[in-house]
């Protein structure tokens, strides 16, 4: 028998992966796939398991599972300082010392509180929200905008799971702030889009198809257009790839950061309106119809 025959094979990396959202529900079945990886889940919304490969934990259990990569995607800065601060998440921390993936739209400022407290603890702290939702999510080609604090090839392993473009940036928190730019300009556009195209039928009528042939494949919009004019023509606002209620929040915290630019403020008082008249739980595209 040759060495190599003989040669153990090298134990599974152990992630955690807490939160369950359309972000997390999409991503867990790349990472199950993968025979290199033991994943175990924690969600506070969760009383079973949503995946077969992939216990539901409690964060209790988390230090016993001696994590290499703990990965974190929330609503809001309440809920990652909650799950980031947890005893026992502090202590898996300080024990194991894993890679920390923040996959959440969060603040800078919680951003940069939690690069400062993962690496006090040993652990590397990789500040990661991605983009592309829930179709993205669900293919394994989200983007991810990333700084790290540290090398991991366990972290990278596993964002190579479920991520197709990886942009790095070299400072703490600006993650975070792009990703609220980035989501207020998608959404201003979103807004006006759903603004115009809901003039559309009206004033075309029976050429109606032929303007949405139009913005649908000619013309700077048509990237736009393509993905989300049949939801807004057919107002299928269930089953949604981005809710609405997060669209409210990050808009507000890019208002916190941007302050009341009139493009911004417009959007977020429709999606408001959109949120109220629809339900937290609709789809985004419920802002061509705000009720207003």
């Amino acid at each position: 028998m040759t060495p190599a025959a003989r040669r153990a094979p090298l134990p599974a990396t152990t992630v955690v992966v807490a939160g369950y959202g359309v972000i997390t529900a999409g991503i867990l079945p790349h990472l199950a796939a993968l025979p290199s990886l033991r994943v175990a889940l924690t969600s506070r919304h969760l009383d079973r398991a949503p995946h077969g490969q992939v216990p539901l934990i409690s964060p209790d259990d988390i230090p016993a599972g001696r994590p290499r990569v703990i990965v974190g995607c929330f609503e809001d800065d309440t809920r990652s300082r909650g799950f980031w601060g947890h005893p026992k998440v502090v202590a898996a921390i300080r024990a194991e010392r894993p890679a920390c993936i923040e996959l959440s739209t969060i603040t800078p400022d919680q951003a940069v509180r939690w690069h400062h407290e993962v690496t006090a603890l040993g652990g590397a702290a990789w500040e990661c929200p991605v983009t592309g939702s829930r179709p993205a999510a669900e293919a394994g080609t989200l983007s991810a905008f990333l700084h790290a604090s540290g090398p991991s090839t366990a972290a990278d392993e596993v964002l190579a799971a479920f991520t197709r473009n990886r942009y790095e940036f070299g400072r703490p928190g600006n993650p975070a702030r792009f990703k609220l730019v980035f989501n207020a300009w998608g959404a201003s556009l979103l807004h006006a889009a759903a603004v115009f195209a809901r003039c559309l039928p009206d004033l075309l009528g029976p050429d109606y198809p032929t303007a949405a042939k139009v913005v649908t494949s000619d013309g700077w919009m048509a990237a736009l257009a393509d993905q989300k004019l049949h939801r807004i023509v057919s107002r299928a606002y269930e089953d949604p790839d981005f809710a609405v209620h997060h669209m409210v929040k990050d808009l507000r915290y890019a208002r916190a950061l941007l302050g009341d630019l009139p493009p911004l403020a417009a959007a977020l008082d429709a999606f408001v309106a959109a949120e109220e008249l629809h339900g937290p739980y609709a789809d985004f595209t419920a802002v061509a119809d705000p009720g207003r």
